[in-house]
Parts: structure tokens; sequence; C-alpha cells
């Protein structure tokens, strides 16, 4: 396995453990920085994975890399005309590192007040928000990033002449990760409409034409992901850290 690869998974321990909370965005930024710098490669990933168009394969491939409480990691390809549809990552940082192809990523930001508290909504069925500027994303440009507050409803598509993109991405708290009084956070989707001059996302049901097939991981990368978990939670147990 890479030395890159394992670099990365130790920052995102370091990054999203709650005792370094004091440092959280320093050791966000050097998260990215090591983000930004990740290729298929370093997933030990073969070329022809991104190669196939055939007809029997679903729009997006899902690959799960890791997952605990703190964040989690994995792999989507999109393929064709395919896109991820728009949807939310509610009170949730996220990285998306495009690793194959081009990736156009279109994003809105909830309307908040600097000073107006994050709440979950269960049930929304229209959020008022402001678009971002559409960032084209490839394996030479950084990370796509995503806050609680910025940019957390948005949709991946494909771009360009290859037919295939990838991306890897980093999301914390994960979707599973247990919120007190909800559980679990669930993804919801949405179309955009303007009302009066007030741009807002409608919730809709999941698009019908957005389903993935799961490609197996590499062994070399679960190995890693494990090991590196192992390192943490042991260091973590033993030693309080505020760094």
């Amino acid at each position: 396995m890479t030395t890159h690869f394992i670099n990365v998974l130790r920052q995102a321990f370091k990054t999203f453990d709650r005792a370094n909370h004091a440092n959280f965005q320093a050791n966000l930024q050097h998260l990215r920085q090591l983000t930004d710098e990740l290729t298929h490669r370093d997933l030990h990933l073969r070329e022809d994975l991104f190669r196939s168009l055939a007809a029997n394969r679903a729009p997006c491939s899902y690959m799960h890399i890791f997952e605990d409480e703190r964040f989690s990691m994995s792999l989507f390809i999109v393929r064709g005309s395919s896109n991820i549809p728009l949807h939310d990552h509610p009170m949730m940082f996220g990285l998306l590192r495009c690793i194959w192809g081009q990736l156009v990523v279109q994003s809105y930001s909830q309307q908040l007040g600097s000073d107006d508290p994050l709440a979950y909504d269960p049930h929304p069925t229209m959020v008022k928000v402001n678009a971002e500027e559409p960032c084209l994303v490839t394996p030479d440009t950084p990370c796509a990033t995503l806050t609680p507050r910025k940019r957390n409803f948005h949709q991946v598509a494909q771009t360009g002449n290859g037919g295939v993109a990838a991306f890897f991405d980093i999301l914390s708290p994960p979707y599973d990760a247990d919120m007190p009084i909800y559980g679990p956070r669930q993804c919801r989707f949405y179309r955009p409409k303007t009302d009066g001059g007030q741009l807002q996302l409608h919730r809709i049901p999941s698009p019908v034409t957005y389903y993935c097939d799961v490609v197996d991981t590499p062994e070399t990368v679960l190995r890693a992901a494990f090991q590196v978990a192992d390192e943490c939670y042991a260091a973590s147990a033993v030693v309080p850290r505020n760094q």
C-alpha cells in the first residue's frame, strides 16, 4: 500500500477526532492538501476499471473504503451522461477528489445568517438556497469541498470526452453516524425551482435513473484502513491528545 494513502487515512483520523477540536481548521486544511495529491494509483485501482462503458453496467459504481462514527471514505465512478443527482449532506464536512476524467459539481448553500444555528430537518420539503459557481474538478485540480453551511447540496456530473469519471470522497460525520433524537442522517434528493426570484430546492423521491453497482475494494486498501484504524484507536485509548 502506498505511503500517501496511509497518510491521508491518518490525517483524517486526526482531523475528525473530537479531542483535536481546537485545531480542527488547521487539520482540515492539511487533510485537504494531502487529498489533493491522491491518485488512482494510491488506491491500487487498475485503469481498465475506468474504461468500461458496457451496456450492462449501472450508471454509477460505488466502492466502500472505510467508515466509522467519525468519517467515511468511498469511491464513485460515473459513466456516460449519468450523474449523481442533486442531494444533501446535512451538517457534514466533505472533500471530493477527482481521480479520473472530469466532473462538474453544481453546489448550493442554504440561506443562513452567520449567527443562525444549524438544525437538522428530518422531513424537509423546500429549502431556500443560493447557487454557487459550478466547479470543474479533474485529477489536476484541488478537491471540491462542502461544509455544514456551504455547498452541502450538490449534483455531480461526468463531463468531457472520456465517458467515465471517478472521485474519492471523505465525509464527516458519515450518513450512518447516529444523531441524538434523529438517528442516522438521510440522503435526500431535490429539484431546483425559482419562485418570485427566490431559488428553492424542492425535495423529490430518489430518481429511478440513479442507481449504483458495487465494485470490490482492493485488499491492500482494506488492510491499510484496518491497520491505521487499529493504530489510531489504540493511541486514543492510551494517550489523551490535544493537537
